[in-house]
């Protein structure tokens, strides 16, 4: 994807014309139109079936579920507090295992979340897609507390190893005008991608529009803000190559 610059967002700010407004721009924000039955059907299966505790609610959830999201593949294990957004644009593959309290958010109607097939994603974690795809590729392992933020998309290759509170951004704020507040100068947007084996330490952070190479290693508290070639080892703030691996 192409850098692209975004005006200020105006999807959730609460409108002057009134509560009707802003609770269809509500419901149009958690189910992707505005739909009151779709959104009242869509919560009251997440009121039910959300907080099912043990191996059972997780069975129950992963049949129920399969008729909001986009796609729910074969064997996958989804358990309690997990919420989805727009969940039509939600598509996950065969075996997909979704930690407690994760929230998954496809946030733009055009837009979508791809989660292929044996990905584990664990507790607390967060993906957001932004207005352009979130693909997380097979076999795929993502630690606690995580945030995947997708705005002007990311990609996950095959067989990579995120670890525990690891971000991965696909956009940055613009704030060159000083006359102007930065939360009104909109987003600059940039595809981030994350090569295949490629294996985040704690804590690190990948910055938009940066391509992590394959096979690349990059240190805990990292901050990668330019790309990384394939099969290097990065460390420090920002990160810096310091070897190869073999």
């Amino acid at each position: 994807m192409e850098e692209v610059d975004m005006n200020v967002d105006q999807r959730m700010v609460i409108s002057e014309a009134g509560l009707r407004e802003n609770f269809y721009k509500y419901i149009e924000r958690v189910t992707g139109r505005r739909s009151f039955g779709l959104f009242i059907c869509q919560e009251l299966i997440f009121a039910l079936f959300a907080n099912l505790p043990t191996a059972l609610g997780s069975v129950l959830r992963t049949g129920v579920y399969r008729s909001l999201l986009g796609k729910m593949g074969s064997n996958c294990f989804i358990e309690e507090g997990v919420r989805f957004r727009i969940p039509q644009k939600i598509f996950l593959g065969d075996r997909v295992f979704i930690g407690k309290n994760c929230d998954l958010d496809a946030e733009y109607p055009d837009s979508e979340i791809r989660i292929a097939d044996d990905v584990h994603i664990s507790r607390d974690t967060i993906i957001l897609a932004g207005i352009g795809k979130t693909i997380i590729n097979e076999c795929v392992s993502i630690g606690a507390r995580s945030f995947i933020y997708g705005s002007g998309g990311v990609e996950i290759g095959r067989d990579s190893l995120l670890a525990d509170h690891v971000r991965v951004m696909a956009g940055n704020h613009i704030y060159k005008e000083t006359s102007k507040l930065i939360r009104l100068q909109g987003a600059r947007v940039k595809k981030t991608t994350i090569g295949r084996d490629v294996w985040l330490g704690s804590s690190a952070i990948v910055l938009g529009g940066v391509t992590v190479g394959d096979g690349a290693v990059v240190g805990a508290g990292a901050v990668v803000s330019k790309d990384i070639p394939s099969y290097s080892i990065a460390v420090g703030v920002p990160a810096k190559v310091i070897g190869k691996r073999g």
